[in-house]
């Protein structure tokens, strides 16, 4: 099969027997509830994009000798990381929310190059284990999560030293068929969508190697829940008044994944108790997230930019030298994130195992910027759109019969506008920069893959002073 239609992948989440809450109510399935339908049509898209000519969402695979879902590549050339950054990019574009499935593929990517080193290490097997994953997922067409970030507790105590060792994942029993975790996963996008989980360790150290686990879980394992998260504004999505969401298509979801005594067979392990190999596994998977972050959130930008644009049309100001200097600086900003990811892919370097990685230490300049650019861009949006972004009338208001017409009156501003397309465009903004866009536009671009000091340790460490302090003496005048 190898490339699966946005039907037919609705149709199979919607058939599984998954345990999720929001608010205390269990949903039926994630795909047809009005809060998370709009998240599973832009996992959905990944799939459409694919099947569509001209994407670069599906590239041939050698592991099963056809196309497959870039979503599930392992990364064999600097062309892979240069077409990754563009097709993320694309796809934020289209949904204005971006490519939900990166996750798994930065963990695959990531544990790529950890099993092998592993394997050589130890003499293990996980790397033929992982292998043999990657090839089911790209032949199959599986939307996979990545589980990286425990909920961590109290955050100055290593993982046995919590007052519960549940707040780390962990490994609670073991026998010759497989192992049984037992723990909870936050921050999990979309996982509620995918059809497989790769969890994945924070760093262990000594006599931590019950919490050293990497693996891949089936989404509807037995013991596993998921506690879907609220965000601002979500209700909206229930009223049926698309206007008043402002992207009614698309968008995100998070939830807190709870694993509770949940069983995984040895096939499926990639990490068991080899605790000197996670602080690698962290590094890579993390940066390879941060990569990502230069072509998903600049497709969010374009966006925020356009909706920016348009809106100053709507209000007349359109030809202003103030409004064209910010809309220029808002696009010098994005397209200065895309210039680093970018560099990031073209400086990538070949690794033992046979993939090509990005570049770690442009991994994360890129998202330094992303922690402060996107906001720089929504607040330079919010001082183009004026007030009325965030004290709008609802969508029952201008449908009124006898507030529409009123409504209609006073929302015009230039003539060519329709007041309900004005209305529309401040609603779409006002979704992504405060409204539950903006927990992925904004806080994800600050704490996704790891909050900023994340970079800069992991900057200090890949780019010593040394070769700088060279530089200077070898230029002084004494």
């Amino acid at each position: 099969m190898a490339l699966k239609t946005p039907g037919r992948y609705l149709d199979e989440i919607r058939a599984r027997d998954l345990r999720i809450f929001y608010r205390g109510r269990r949903f039926e399935n994630p795909v047809d509830d009005p809060i998370a339908a709009p998240a599973a049509r832009a996992v959905a898209d990944t799939y459409a994009a694919a099947l569509e000519p001209g994407t670069g969402m599906a590239a041939a695979s050698p592991l099963v000798g056809e196309p497959v879902n870039v979503s599930n590549l392992l990364w064999s050339s600097r062309d892979d990381l240069i077409a990754r950054v563009k097709w993320e990019r694309l796809i934020g574009r289209r949904t204005g929310r971006g490519a939900l499935r990166s996750p798994g593929l930065d963990a695959i990517n990531a544990l790529a190059v950890v099993t092998h080193a592993c394997d050589r290490a130890r003499g293990t097997e996980y790397h033929a284990r992982l292998v043999a994953f990657v090839e089911r997922i790209q032949r199959d067409d599986l939307a996979v999560s990545g589980a990286m970030t425990d909920v961590r507790g109290d955050r100055s105590r290593r993982p046995a030293a919590q007052a519960d060792p549940d707040l780390f994942l962990r490994v609670v029993d073991r026998d010759s068929k497989g192992v049984v975790l037992r723990g909870a996963k936050a921050h999990q996008t979309s996982a509620i969508h995918c059809h497989e989980h790769v969890v994945l360790p924070m760093t262990c150290g000594p006599g931590e190697a019950a919490w050293a686990i990497a693996c891949a879980v089936p989404s509807d394992a037995p013991g596993i829940t998921h506690i879907f998260a609220r965000q601002p504004s979500d209700s909206r999505r229930a009223e049926d008044a698309p206007l008043d969401v402002g992207l009614p298509a698309f968008g995100g979801c998070e939830s807190l994944m709870i694993f509770d005594d949940v069983r995984v067979p040895w096939q499926r392990v990639f990490l068991c108790g080899e605790t000197e190999h996670t602080q690698e596994l962290v590094r890579l998977f993390g940066s390879f997230h941060r990569f990502c972050y230069g072509g998903c959130k600049v497709g969010i930008a374009d966006v925020v930019i356009g909706a920016a644009s348009l809106i100053a049309r709507a209000n007349g100001v359109a030809d202003s030298r103030a409004i064209r200097d910010k809309l220029t600086e808002m696009v010098q900003l994005n397209e200065t994130m895309y210039a680093c990811a970018l560099a990031a892919a073209v400086e990538g370097q070949p690794t033992p195992a046979g993939t090509v990685i990005p570049d770690i230490a442009l991994c994360n300049v890129t998202k330094l910027n992303v922690t402060r650019f996107p906001f720089e861009i929504a607040r330079l949006a919010a001082d183009i759109a004026g007030g009325a972004m965030l004290t709008l009338p609802s969508q029952a208001d201008l449908e009124h019969a006898e507030l529409g017409p009123l409504v209609t009156k006073y929302m015009t501003a230039a003539p060519d506008t329709p007041a309900r397309t004005r209305m529309a465009l401040f609603r779409l903004l006002e979704f992504l920069t405060h409204g539950s866009g903006a927990v992925y536009f904004l806080h994800e671009s600050l704490h996704g893959a790891g909050a900023p000091e994340a970079m800069r340790i992991q900057l200090r460490r890949e780019i010593p002073l040394d070769p700088f302090e060279a530089a200077a003496r070898a230029l002084l005048a004494e």
